[in-house]
């Protein structure tokens, strides 16, 4: 449409002109997003199209969709249009699985095999538009939004709730009442001051009159003028159609005729549409039953039907708009008539000439099923395949929607392929995020199967869905029903006794997972398949290791040989996950932690958000005992909004515990209380008893730092008994020893303390681990030191201190030094004791362990002697004087036993403590202090 029309058309629109001009104004300052709303036909487009014009004429950058109601069946259809004119420059510097999906999801590379995953495409959607955004204010236009396909507004959502300070603005137009809810998540995602509606009225009657006589030229009086407005409510497409037919009567209405108005908008479209000339409306219909109608399609199907050409008379009509080849109806009411006009044999004819014609494999699928009117198993077969093709776009909710579609045109006589099919929707909707109907449609697979393997085999995807929806329980016991069920397949009850091995594990015990996991491990043995060879082993690897008898690193490393073929789609379950987990529990921290830094990056970049909290934990863990824990608290927090996020409510107890953990470490009292009492009454009612042992190890550790022994003792007590009676032998699990034994000592308890350290320094022994014997000598230094014998005390603890060098936890090596420096204290050294106490005070400071801090503190009190007076702590003081003498955040970090994020993490308080801002000025303010 010119611009003079539009002008002619935006009569009445000032004030919403000027709200608009604001909207784009603010983008320059960072997101913002604008909702234009209102009914059908109120002016929404026009005034759409000047907000872009006005964008462009800023230098704004202006992507824009004008998606229709058929578009909603093809994926990612809308992002295609957003993207069209982007450069392939601007997706270079994306992680490569990010660029490979959205390519593959624009249809600009073809899908090779490997699925790619819906978060995916929106990181890469996000990683484009911030690189936009950066050359220039972006704006993002999206006409008639309630029309966006799904996995193309799942893109934008995600890319809304992430926005920061981008120069990118989301300008939406959206047909309803307002106060509805806003499209794509927006009031939502951005702040309320970032946020606006624009909600479009009627004309009043003399906006009505110079909008009838600029746009048509049509002079009416005044008071056919009130009777066209309270005809049309003062909606400008029903007061522009009915001026049009007034235009086209070519006399004048006489005062006493009545008005020939029809009684609802759409009867006066169908009118319209019925004084084309026949090869206009024809036109017009094809292009209605096409989602992405082209000049070229639309001939094609008229000349199959034995019809000329006749799109380009629908644009001469008014009907349709031409832009290059491709068309788009002047109004969406149009289409809808249009298609609506047809009768339904007439329908399924137009559909199956289109899906003769079209190149697209899911919209000739979408097409074929339209035009069957009843079961065919080519049609299902040929929606089957373009199911694959969504899925591998990373479409999994259009996928879901092809495969209920396959499975509904499935003859009786296929009844295997009409159960495959609704199971694999199934899993497109578990997915996609949709995870009731995920659930309901495997419900009624089951119930409405034979007893056998196809029952068997939705059983199973049931069991892995209850886990994730009602924890492990609710899992085992579809399990347990899918393994009664008789069924001769073997990579089927392999993945049920996995299933079993994983939910028993959790609930029951470990020997009583083992059992069925040794099974699953002798058939994949049989089977001879790498893959499932692979996630049996881990498996069972897993399992023994958490037996206690030591990691089973001979079978996870011949897991982890089998692993690459072929590629894993998600990171959980994959060897190496489970090898990161082993090599950690060995004690070699570090290397445990790269590789989980590695899998979170790779979970990120791939889009696996399901992943996320599964490798969230034991990176935060791992972190947290190598003295990381700034990384570790942001972790641990990331990995509960994860669980939260994605709805996986048996990883919600982990979640908390790991929050638990550095709350507790920090001295955050109420807050670590708060979640593990959360924590275990989740674990607790949905059966995952690793989390909850956790955090009784957690409460045992905080009741004994606020100096309750007696409570700590009988806590402790109950998470080694249950424990030993779930499996639970491995010693790096839970880390509760040192604290037992401890609690003992202090409420005098020796012989069952004695016994403790005999059987922690009996472990270590048998399995090579030095920290189980560092927390056994710092034991048994304080047993000594509470018999009165301080040269056996002192010689247990500095074997503790060599140890401490070679396992690298910067806590536990601290609290050993408060042991020694209070030990020393006791035996009137008071030299060491201070530089004891001090390095004690040092580590703890530079952590941020609160509590432990005060307990340091308190015994450097007792020595006497020299404290610090710079306003900074100890360590501060310490971390400053390195720095300004020269040393790097790693030699730093070396002389304090923590991490170099642990040291800049105390710079950033040196510096505001101080008010300055740059190494140079530490070193001046050191340099005029002495």
């Amino acid at each position: 449409m010119a611009k003079a029309a539009q002008t002619r058309m935006l009569i009445g629109r000032e004030a919403e002109l000027d709200r608009v001009e604001e909207f784009l104004g603010a983008i320059g300052a960072g997101p913002a997003a604008l909702l234009l709303e209102g009914e059908i036909g109120i002016g929404k487009t026009t005034l759409w199209n000047r907000g872009l014009e006005s964008a462009a004429d800023h230098g704004q950058r202006v992507l824009r969709c004008r998606p229709g109601e058929r578009e909603t069946q093809l994926a990612y259809a809308a992002l295609g249009d957003l993207l069209a004119d982007v450069p392939e420059e601007a997706m270079a510097d994306l992680p490569a699985p990010q660029r490979r999906a959205l390519e593959v999801a624009l249809l600009r590379a073809e899908p090779d095999g490997e699925q790619s995953l819906q978060r995916a495409v929106g990181l890469g959607l996000l990683g484009v538009l911030r690189a936009l955004a950066a050359q220039a204010p972006t704006l993002i236009a999206i006409d008639d939004a309630q029309w966006l396909d799904h996995p193309s507004a799942s893109a934008l959502a995600f890319v809304a709730r992430r926005l920061q300070d981008e120069r990118i603005g989301l300008f939406c137009v959206r047909r309803g009442a307002a106060g509805s809810e806003a499209p794509l998540e927006l009031d939502r995602a951005l702040p309320a001051a970032r946020f606006a509606r624009l909600t479009l009225g009627d004309l009043d009657t003399g906006e009505l009159e110079l909008l009838l006589r600029t746009g048509l030229g049509l002079t009416l009086s005044r008071r056919t003028l009130q009777r066209v407005r309270r005809a049309t409510g003062g909606n400008l497409f029903f007061a522009l159609e009915i001026g049009r037919a007034l235009v086209e009567r070519g006399e004048p209405l006489d005062p006493a005729e009545e008005l020939p108005i029809p009684a609802n908008l759409q009867e006066l479209v169908q009118a319209r549409l019925e004084l084309l000339p026949p090869a206009a409306r024809s036109a017009a219909q094809v292009a209605a039953a096409l989602a992405r109608p082209t000049v070229r399609v639309v001939d094609a199907a008229l000349a199959a039907a034995g019809q000329a050409p006749a799109a380009a008379a629908a644009v001469a009509a008014g009907v349709l708009e031409q832009n290059g080849e491709r068309l788009a109806f002047a109004h969406p009411l149009l289409a809808t008539v249009a298609y609506q006009s047809l009768s339904a044999p007439e329908r399924r004819a137009l559909h199956a000439r289109l899906a003769g014609i079209l190149d697209d494999p899911e919209e000739r699928a979408r097409h074929l099923a339209l035009a069957a009117d009843e079961a065919d198993e080519a049609v299902a077969a040929a929606l089957d395949g373009a199911a694959r093709r969504a899925a591998a776009r990373g479409a999994p909710d259009a996928a879901a929607e092809l495969l209920e579609q396959a499975r509904r045109l499935t003859p009786p006589a296929h009844d295997d392929e009409r159960r495959r099919r609704g199971i694999e929707a199934a899993e497109r909707h578990f997915e996609a995020g949709e995870v009731g109907h995920s659930r309901a449609l495997l419900e009624q697979i089951v119930s409405e199967a034979p007893h056998g393997e196809g029952r068997a085999r939705a059983l199973v995807r049931l069991g892995w869905v209850c886990a994730h929806e009602e924890g492990f329980s609710a899992g085992a016991d579809v399990f347990f029903a899918a393994l009664a069920e008789p069924a001769d397949d073997v990579r089927l009850r392999i993945e049920i006794l996995e299933g079993l091995g994983w939910c028993l594990h959790s609930t029951r015990s470990v020997p009583d997972a083992l059992e069925y996991a040794r099974s699953a491990l002798g058939l994949a043995e049989e089977l001879g398949e790498p893959t499932v060879l692979a996630g049996a082993l881990a498996l069972v690897a897993f399992l023994e290791t958490l037996g206690g008898a030591g990691v089973a690193l001979a079978t996870i490393e011949r897991a982890v040989a089998l692993e690459h073929s072929p590629p894993w789609s998600q990171v959980l379950g994959r060897p190496d996950w489970i090898h990161g987990l082993l090599i950690g529990w060995s004690g070699a921290l570090a290397s445990a932690r790269d590789t989980y830094s590695v899998l979170y990056r790779e979970a990120l970049d791939r889009g696996d958000e399901h992943s996320l909290p599964f490798v969230l934990f034991p990176l935060a863990r791992f972190e947290f005992l190598t003295g990381d824990w700034a990384s570790e608290l942001a972790h641990a927090r990331e990995c509960q909004d994860a669980s939260m996020r994605n709805g996986q409510v048996g990883e919600r107890p982990f979640s908390l515990a790991i929050e638990a953990i550095i709350e507790a470490h920090l001295g955050h009292v109420e807050p670590a209380q708060a979640k593990i009492a959360e924590g275990l009454r989740l674990a607790e009612r949905i059966g995952v008893q690793p989390a909850a042992l956790e955090l009784l190890a957690t409460r045992g550790f905080l009741e004994l730092t606020l100096g309750d022994a007696a409570a700590a003792e009988r806590t402790l007590d109950g998470v080694a008994e249950r424990a030993r009676a779930t499996g639970f032998l491995e010693p790096a699990l839970f880390r509760f020893h040192g604290d037992a034994i401890e609690a003992k000592i202090a409420l005098g308890h020796r012989e069952e303390a004695q016994r403790l350290v005999t059987e922690l320094e009996q472990l270590g022994t048998r399995l090579q681990r030095p920290w189980p014997l560092a927390i056994a000598a710092r034991c048994r230094g304080m047993l000594c030191s509470a018999l009165g014998d301080g040269d056996a005390a002192q010689r247990a603890l500095d074997e503790a201190l060599a140890l401490h060098d070679r396992v690298g936890e910067p806590f536990e090596r601290a609290r050993t030094l408060l042991v020694l420096g209070t030990v020393q204290r006791r035996e009137r050294k008071k030299r060491l004791a201070r530089e004891s106490l001090e390095a004690a005070l040092g580590i703890f400071e530079t952590l941020g362990a609160a509590l432990w801090s005060e307990r340091a503190r308190a015994e450097l009190a007792r020595v006497g002697g020299r404290a610090t007076t710079t306003g900074l702590t100890a360590t501060e003081a310490r971390v400053a004087e390195m720095l300004a003498s020269g040393r790097t955040y790693q030699q730093a970090a070396d002389a304090l036993f923590v991490s170099p994020k642990t040291v800049q993490w105390n710079v950033s308080k040196i510096y505001r403590k101080l008010g300055i801002h740059s190494r140079a000025e530490l070193i001046r303010h050191f340099g005029e202090s002495e």
